[in-house]
């Protein structure tokens, strides 16, 4: 692979999700040029499998409301969410991030980005989560529509394999494309936002436990390259260890049919425009079976449908959950097959209105048994008997009903509620997926990657989860928040360009 000329390029971004695409936008708009390395075969990272909400204080959403909010109170808010873990964090990369994020949501929406809300989330103390619509791929959408037009280059297909230091300066990397190697070098260096190490068996197993190892990622081409990387050149990782609890998801939707055809519109404002009148000012009922068509792919079943009864099982009809491991773990050891949730009549009943719903999008919609029944009957299955249901998932005959009896034998001597009467449904597949590890690299409020000195290492960022310093970034809304945020920074500060002040209603008082 014979590489572009490489004295064309100001500036290397590796990593083509949400950060890294910020990252390129945001120094493209300074006349810079600007190449960006994606490990995938599409512009997508972990930002377009998320549900894609961004949690920001002192917005015009709120304003139009009439709700005060301000970065000082998100701040606490913040560290609320982080709990023993806020004592370690950089309260300076926290600011950055509530000081900043305001206008990084008024950023994307410049690009064509839409938001609804917003709407409160225990523990924020006022209401500031907005949802992109109609998912989270708008934000991939636009930013790569945007870069297309500030003429930023884009290589898919290249995987980060070693940093290029001469003098003491990053100037480049090399990138291999179908076993070939090439060298990309820029003149104000690298911004590293190839994501977390959620997809590094090795990683994982060093760094957090055997058993995690084997949990499967949401993103597969989360590797932790520049992890592995700059560790060789004296950095550091922080908060290697955690992780966060893996997350039941159902099974996409088919390609065909609604879901398949409102997957495939592009998310221009003749889309969205409509759907936000329509989410703020019709009955959520009217609008849930379109909004779900839109999130379903990301939504994950409550816990609670296993503390009112319903069981776990695996393809083959054995039963998977008890009552001694939390239930997401159980999920993600059935690993890329997954299983089924099972349960009877009156779980379909509770779980079909409020209080108990199935599964949320944050910000956007609820989602009950009915929804599931009506509009995906992919993942919904019902009949009158346990065998029936069993005949039904091609789960060979009597392993459900010794599932469900010992289930429930369990279930009496722990005083729980048993699987009774039915019909009986079939929630699935469902697979649990490792979203995200917080091992980021150690970074200044700058977004320069330091050694374990502190000290920068000159020509070297780090954005997104790449970059996340020890920012523990709990809660709906901060993983983007600082995704987007980070990205828009660190493609002004890594050119020495002026950085944009936070906005006024944004700013501490």
């Amino acid at each position: 692979m014979t590489a572009p000329n490489p004295t064309a390029r100001d500036l290397i971004v590796v990593g083509g999700g949400g950060s890294g695409l910020a990252a390129a936008v945001s120094a493209a708009e300074t006349g810079a040029r600007v190449t960006v390395l994606e490990a995938g075969e599409l512009l997508r990272g972990s930002t377009a499998m998320s549900v894609g909400s961004i949690a920001a204080a002192g917005t015009p959403d709120q304003r139009r409301l009439g709700i005060e909010d301000r970065a000082d109170d998100h701040f606490r808010d913040y560290q609320t969410l982080s709990g023993p873990l806020a004592a370690a964090e950089d309260p300076r990369l926290v600011r950055l991030l509530v000081d900043h994020v305001a206008d990084t949501v008024a950023w994307l929406r410049r690009m064509g980005v839409e938001f609804f809300g917003p709407v409160g989330e225990p523990p924020h103390s006022a209401p500031r989560l907005l949802t992109v619509l109609p998912g989270s791929r708008s934000y991939i959408y636009h930013l790569r529509r945007r870069a297309r037009q500030l003429g930023v280059e884009v290589l898919l297909g290249h995987r980060m394999t070693e940093l290029i230091v001469e003098d003491g300066r990053v100037v480049g990397v090399r990138a291999s494309h179908d076993g070939v190697a090439g060298e990309f070098r820029a003149r104000h260096g690298v911004i590293l936002a190839s994501g977390d190490f959620s997809a590094s068996q090795e990683l994982k197993r060093a760094w957090i436990s055997e058993r995690v190892a084997g949990f499967e990622p949401v993103n597969r081409h989360a590797q932790g390259d520049a992890q592995r990387l700059v560790l060789e050149h004296g950095g550091e990782v922080l908060n290697a260890a955690v992780f966060d609890v893996p997350s039941i998801r159902l099974a996409p939707p088919a390609g065909e049919g609604l879901y398949g055809l409102l997957q495939r519109l592009p998310p221009r404002r003749w889309l969205t425009g409509p759907m936000l009148w329509a989410m703020r000012h019709l009955p959520s009922r009217i609008i849930r079976t379109l909004l779900m068509g839109f999130v379903t792919t990301y939504l994950s079943p409550r816990e609670a449908l296993f503390e009112h009864g319903a069981i776990l099982v695996d393809l083959h009809g054995s039963l998977r959950s008890s009552a001694e491991e939390n239930i997401n773990l159980s999920v993600a050891g059935l690993g890329a097959e997954g299983g089924y949730v099972i349960g009877d009549e009156r779980l379909r009943k509770q779980f079909s209105g409020d209080p108990d719903y199935v599964a949320t999008a944050p910000g956007v919609a609820r989602a009950y048994m009915p929804d599931f029944q009506r509009g995906r009957k992919d993942v919904y299955t019902s009949s009158d008997t346990i065998e029936g249901l069993a005949k039904r998932l091609g789960i060979r005959d009597g392993a459900l009903s010794a599932a469900v009896e010992s289930a429930n034998r369990a279930a009496a001597e722990a005083g729980r509620p048993p699987i009774g009467a039915g019909p009986y449904f079939a929630l699935g597949p469902v697979r649990g997926y490792l979203l995200q590890t917080n091992g980021g690299l150690r970074i200044s409020d700058r977004l320069e990657v330091v050694d374990r000195t502190g000290t920068p290492i000159p020509g070297l960022y780090a954005v997104g989860n790449a970059g996340q310093g020890g920012l523990a970034l709990f809660g709906h809304g901060h993983h983007l928040g600082w995704a987007f945020t980070s990205g828009r920074l660190a493609g002004r500060i890594a050119l020495g360009a002026p950085l944009p002040g936070p906005h006024r209603s944004s700013r501490r008082r």
